[in-house]
């Protein structure tokens, strides 16, 4: 039978069924029919798979191919997917991802599966998770007190554009893993600005300003344009940005 029509069969079967048909032909067979189908269709064999047979499929899909697939599915579906496969093929494709996507992929899948999947990253990857959690919230808080909120254009940073009663300020968001807000993150957040003309500078964060970092902002060689440390938790309602906003406005 064409290798077409093989697919369009298999499309058409549960997806259970599918595999056990696929996974009793001959290797080269299977490997010809994986390269012609569509990625949902893959997709649903993986989920639906006893682990015995999830894995005998896998060994027919290297990671990179694994990866491009995954990249066409929708969030729900990729996630899905994600969850079902065992950890050491899991983390290849997460680490392939940015953490905003890793985040959300996590977040779409159910509690034990994200567990499982959170206990094998890179130590890294997860404190860059807390990172993109905190701002997260920090975002949800400001949209809920400023207008007109947007990300730095071309900026690989963590910085964002709010007007605010008619004017323009600058918001970095500053999550700090361990230890204290460094001045080295007030002048890079003071750079980022330098040229865009805003009114005032808020710098959120979730740790206290180091003493470099207060004398920085208290100096008279802080850079000119009004700049705030607020140290916020996600725990802190919407009046703490909100007045932090109103103060830059004079």
């Amino acid at each position: 039978m064409p290798t077409g029509h093989v697919v369009t069969m298999l499309n058409a079967s549960p997806p259970q069924r599918a595999v056990g048909v696929l996974l009793a032909m001959p290797r080269d067979r299977i490997d010809a029919l994986l390269a012609a189908m569509d990625g949902r269709l893959i997709a649903r064999m993986l989920i639906a798979a006893e682990p015995e047979r999830r894995a005998a499929l896998l060994g027919h899909l290297d990671d990179a191919r694994l990866a491009a697939e995954l990249a066409l599915l929708p969030l729900t579906e990729a996630a899905a997917v994600l969850a079902a496969l065992p950890a050491t093929r899991a983390r290849p494709q997460l680490d392939r991802v940015t953490s905003e996507n890793l985040a959300m992929l996590l977040d779409a899948m159910p509690g034990p599966q994200r567990r499982r999947l959170v206990d094998v990253l890179d130590p890294l990857r997860l404190a860059d998770l807390r990172r993109v959690a905190y701002e997260k919230k920090v975002i949800e808080s400001l949209r809920r007190t400023a207008a007109g909120l947007h990300w730095v254009p071309d900026d690989p940073g963590s910085n964002l554009l709010a007007g605010v009663m008619h004017r323009l300020f600058g918001i970095s968001l500053c999550y700090v893993d361990r230890g204290s807000l460094q001045s080295a993150a007030v002048a890079a957040a003071q750079r980022v600005f330098a040229d865009q003309q805003v009114h005032g500078l808020l710098l959120v964060t979730n740790a206290a300003p180091s003493v470099q970092a207060t004398e920085m902002l208290t100096g008279s060689d802080h850079g000119g344009t009004p700049t705030l440390v607020v140290t916020w938790d996600p725990d802190d309602n919407d009046g703490v940005l909100g007045r932090a906003l109103v103060r830059l406005a004079g």
